[in-house]
């Protein structure tokens, strides 16, 4: 059973030079395993990088002039991959030494048709680095005083590819729940779990994938379509929820971990911020267009819960995955065309939601 890892990649040279030397450590045999970069009009040193790191790993790489974006990019990454099953990452999604090996354990007991879910893990003290293994600070977004900070603290904060490769223990000892350092992050992979463990499944089980730690057959893959090139945002659930209508049986991964090295996002910006929160209801509203299943607009219910909405009233919100489940397995037409009316008049929802998610 071969697998093929896909990372699609825009100037994240540093953060992906420590990724793959976590696929250089993996405890899955290396004749087992493909590496496929697909360098998306990176500017920022990637393409030497690699070539370096090509001579301690083989290295399949794709160079895209100009960039295509992520989907488009991990569609060809898929494309040029030989493997039976692909295996997803991003260029800062660092994987446990045991990733391969845990998510083949899985495939041999669930077989063909399986699409694997694994768990996500930060490290938010990596933010204001722009290069984690020397500890430099990115030049432009460091506020002088976190500057300071990180030349005190600078050897409490490094990560370096000998970690990487042999001490990851102090990697994990660093590392948060959830793919971002938020608690909102951390209640929903936690709804994942408890979603699975108790509906394995779950008509939504496909809410658990994310492409960068899932795993599925190429051929299933590839006979879904792929990527959809149209969405900029919460791409895995919609390539994840084609792949279940297809067959492929969703499965949560506890063991197979990755960690976000995660780098410094403009949260602080309250419209940023928002916009973020939006992103992945303009997704589901695109996606129930899409696709016509009503019963995809109780996402909006269930993310209220843990993002709060002041436009929908507390009654109407799904405590969590379990009770999204019931809803969506059992509710019946009448009580979604009630929600619908509400939603009709939310000023976010009701926003057209167009071919391509802003």
């Amino acid at each position: 059973m071969d697998i093929s890892v896909v990372i699609a990649t825009h100037n994240q040279q540093e953060r992906l030079q420590l990724v793959l030397a976590g696929l250089r450590g993996q405890t899955l045999s290396a004749e087992r395993v493909e590496v496929v970069v697909v360098d998306d009009g990176c500017s920022d040193g990637t393409a030497e990088m690699l070539d370096e790191v090509g001579r301690q790993m083989e290295l399949k790489v794709i160079c895209l002039r100009p960039n295509e974006g992520r989907c488009r990019a991990r569609n060809r990454g898929v494309d040029a991959a030989a493997g039976e099953f692909v295996a997803f990452l991003d260029g800062d999604a660092l994987p446990h030494p045991q990733w391969l090996q845990r998510h083949i354990e899985v495939l041999k007991q669930g077989g063909r048709e399986s699409l694997l879910c694994g768990a996500e893990y930060s490290l938010p003290d990596l933010e204001y680095l722009q290069d984690p293994q020397n500890g430099m600070p990115m030049e432009e977004k460091t506020p002088s005083v976190v500057r300071e900070y990180l030349r005190v603290h600078r050897q409490e904060l490094i990560l370096t590819e000998d970690m990487a490769l042999g001490a990851f223990d102090l990697i994990e000892a660093r590392a948060e729940l959830g793919g971002y350092p938020f608690p909102e992050l951390e209640t929903m992979q936690e709804q994942i779990a408890a979603l699975f463990a108790r509906h394995p499944d779950s008509p939504i089980g496909w809410i658990g994938f994310f492409p960068h730690n899932g795993v599925v057959s190429r051929e299933a893959f590839l006979a879904v379509g792929g990527f959809d090139p149209d969405m900029a945002f919460s791409e895995g659930w919609d390539l994840a929820y084609r792949l279940q209508q297809h067959g492929c049986r969703p499965c949560f991964v506890p063991e197979a971990k990755t960690y976000h090295l995660y780098h410094y996002h403009d949260f602080s910006n309250p419209l940023k911020a928002h916009e973020e929160t939006l992103a992945p209801q303009r997704a589901m509203r695109y996606m129930e267009q899409k696709y016509g299943d009503p019963k995809l607009l109780l996402f909006h219910f269930w993310h209220a819960s843990i993002w709060p909405d002041p436009f929908l009233p507390e009654e109407t919100l799904l405590a969590d995955l379990i009770e999204f489940h019931h809803a969506y397995a059992h509710w019946p037409t009448s009580r979604l065309r009630d929600l619908r009316i509400l939603l009709a008049h939310h000023p976010t929802w009701a926003e057209p939601s167009g071919a391509r998610i802003p």
